[in-house]
């Protein structure tokens, strides 16, 4: 019937509403091998219902015709309606030429249901009746890709890249890339990131480019690439992190500095911006506006323990020793917790001679650190100092065999038995 390729031009030619009135009136009339042609462009053009309904009428007729199964399979899918496609789909017969295709849209099914391992076992079941097909090989890939099995996916992927074939707007060699990214195989992963790249560039594409190279410890060819991924999308804060270490790496502090200052205006609430900033600036030497990044993401979580280390060493450098306190004591109310901070506070009370204070936080701390040289000689000093030279000397006896304290610590000790 002409008017069906007229119709069909029309559409190819942009003309959609005139294509598909030009269909609706001669579908009644049409014969079923041109219904079935009608179907297929309303297939085509995303009109699932509407194919649905002729493929149906076709299927009622022609209820052994397996190619009908397969598409109203695929329309079923389409309208969600998964049991009913794969009641028909598991109605066709092994030896049918389209039993794999049957294969590949129960795969996708079982995988929509969580049935994971039937899934599988369709896509392997496929492979082992066409073992050279690209489109199985494709399905694989992307069904392990999906699940990060990336070193299953991988194969397949490396299959694909050496055909020149076309898969669904998928680039074969990024997702290649991605994968051998994602199993740590950075170097591998790069020449097909360079080659992929120039097909396909985006966000998500320069980002785990950038990545790579960074992992690749090639910092100067990562900065390129994530300051162009940020061009792209400068919301996406992760982008300036890497590409703030990129700098940093690479030994361009100042720089990395400045791009963490471009990820706070963007968002200021971002624990991580503040305390890589913080990070920074205490590499620069740039006190204060250290304590101002620490004090910003303390703000917005106080739990921080990494930030709270940071900032108690700063307080500890300047012998701020109440601000010590009050940072550890702060950070605890809010439920964070580090063995750390009980022999930090014994510190500074101690210098701020509280004592009965340092004395309980030195105790609780030996729990910790009752094998470390460094705690154990500065708690046996207090515990001398003190008075307390029962303690001191249970201490102390732990460290005679340090050789960097032994002297130091026999003269005390010798004291304390002569005390006796």
């Amino acid at each position: 019937m002409n008017i069906i390729n007229e119709a069909i031009q029309l559409i190819e030619n942009g003309l959609t509403e005139e294509g598909l009135s030009k269909l609706q009136s001669v579908l009644n009339n049409a014969n079923d091998e041109e219904k079935y042609e009608i179907a297929l462009v309303f297939q085509s053009l995303g009109l699932v219902e509407e194919a649905k309904n002729i493929i149906e009428d076709l299927y009622y007729l022609y209820d052994e015709d397996e190619e009908l199964k397969i598409i109203l399979s695929e329309l079923l899918i389409d309208l969600d309606d998964e049991d009913q496609a794969l009641n028909l789909l598991l109605s066709i017969k092994p030896e049918s030429d389209f039993r794999v295709q049957a294969l590949l849209l129960m795969a996708d099914i079982y995988q929509v249901q969580g049935l994971d391992e039937v899934a599988e076992s369709k896509l392997l079941e496929a492979k082992r009746m066409l073992p050279e097909e690209p489109v199985i090989d494709f399905a694989l890939g992307e069904y392990y890709f999906s699940k990060y099995e990336y070193s299953k996916a991988i194969p397949y992927y490396v299959e694909l890249t050496s055909k020149d074939i076309d898969l669904k707007g998928v680039n074969k060699k990024l997702r290649l890339a991605e994968c051998l990214s994602a199993e740590g195989e950075w170097d591998e992963a790069i020449p097909y990131y360079e080659n992929g790249i120039e097909d396909s560039k985006d966000f998500h594409t320069l980002l785990g480019y950038g990545i790579t190279l960074f992992q690749a410890e090639r910092y100067n060819s990562a900065i390129p690439i994530l300051e162009e991924a940020i061009f792209f999308d400068e919301e996406y804060i992760v982008a300036y992190l890497w590409l703030s270490k990129a700098f940093e790496m690479d030994g361009q502090i100042s720089e990395s500095y400045e791009t963490l200052q471009k990820a706070i205006k963007v968002d200021e609430t971002n624990v991580d911006c503040q305390l890589a900033a913080a990070k920074i600036t205490r590499k620069l030497k740039y006190l204060e506006e250290c304590k101002k990044h620490l004090g910003e993401a303390l703000t917005y979580d106080p739990s921080l323990i990494e930030g709270v280390q940071l900032l108690v060493g700063i307080h500890f450098e300047e012998e701020e020793f109440e601000a010590v306190i009050d940072t550890i004591l702060l950070s605890m109310k809010h439920g964070a917790f580090d063995p750390q901070f009980n022999w930090d506070l014994a510190k500074a009370y101690n210098q701020i001679e509280k004592y009965d204070e340092a004395l309980n936080y030195y105790r609780t701390a030996y729990n910790d650190f009752n094998q470390e040289m460094t705690f154990l000689k500065e708690y046996g000093d207090f515990l001398y100092e003190e008075g307390l030279h029962k303690e001191a000397k249970e201490i102390y006896q732990k460290l005679t065999t340090d050789d960097l304290l032994m002297e130091d610590v026999i003269e005390r000790l010798d004291r304390l038995n002569d005390l006796e």
